[in-house]
């Protein structure tokens, strides 16, 4: 029975304007991921050991398939493949699974199956049951309730969410894009994976929570790659260059290839197991 806060709707207050692409040229956010998948491929898979080790905590078995939600361009789809029969892939941007599609090439993968659609537009019983259902940063929906309960009913197995535990993952850069000022959606709510965990609990579902803490480092050969590549990520004004510059230049280390970036954030596991019958005692 729900408790006195709606999560779902807080969900839905405290990411207003956040469900959809509001660019300068206008594009829906298929079309915005699109422009952004080949630069965004780069930056992703720059860090493959990141990612296997992430797998790692999903507890894969060789019989077992994944639903992989917002797959992007596979940074967490090929290695799940190296270890499960099978991954569908599920994104909403054709740039994001060509780009996927050309990884899978590189790596000898053929076990991966793309899918161009969203999660919400993916219809219950449109596609087979998978052991194993997956989202990794990917929630940006509107209706959280109907979502969980779609990842709950597709999954046979377990069904894992990973989301970011704290604001300040990017070490300021979200802040430097706002020119200093909070993100007004932020205001007066709690992290993403407590509103997640409590509507799940809401809905009768009793997930985990793991609390990890991931750091990467991003290598660039100069200062001027650096700023190309964010300020093509981000979509930086021209006018504003010298600021990025001025701001990386102060985050970026020299190293053996060049500048080096160390980043580091929390990041909060959510999981359920299906089907498991109480422990008597």
């Amino acid at each position: 029975m729900p408790g006195i806060i709606n999560w779902d709707e807080l969900w839905k207050a405290t990411h207003a304007g956040g469900f959809h692409h509001h660019g300068r040229d206008g594009q829906d956010l298929a079309s915005h991921w699109d422009s952004k998948a080949r630069g965004f491929n780069k930056r992703v898979m720059k860090n493959p050991a990141r990612a296997t080790n992430q797998v790692a905590t999903l507890g894969l078995l060789s019989h077992e398939t994944v639903l992989d939600v917002g797959a992007g361009t596979g940074r967490l789809a090929i290695p799940m493949a190296r270890i499960a029969r099978s991954v569908t892939a599920l994104d909403q941007s054709k740039g994001m699974l060509a780009c996927l599609e050309e990884n899978m090439a590189k790596e000898g993968i053929e076990n991966i199956r793309t899918i161009q659609k969203s999660w919400e537009e993916l219809a219950e019983g449109e596609i087979e049951l998978h052991d194993v259902v997956l989202s990794s940063n990917s929630l940006g929906v509107l209706n959280l309730r109907e979502s969980l309960a779609k990842m709950d009913s597709m999954a046979k197995r377990a069904v894992y969410i990973f989301t970011f535990a704290d604001r300040r993952r990017d070490d300021g850069f979200a802040d430097f894009l706002r020119g200093g000022k909070r993100a007004r959606h932020h205001f007066g709510g709690p992290a993403d994976y407590l509103v997640i965990y409590n509507l799940l609990a809401d809905m009768g579902i009793f997930a985990d929570i793991k609390i990890m803490n991931w750091q990467s480092s991003e290598h660039y050969s100069s200062l001027d790659e650096a700023v190309a590549e964010w300020k093509e990520m981000h979509e930086i004004p021209a006018e504003r260059e010298p600021e990025l510059r001025e701001f990386l230049s102060g985050k970026l280390t020299e190293s053996d290839q060049g500048l080096c970036m160390h980043r580091h954030h929390k990041q909060a596991m959510i999981s359920w197991q299906k089907d498991q019958p109480a422990s008597e005692h």
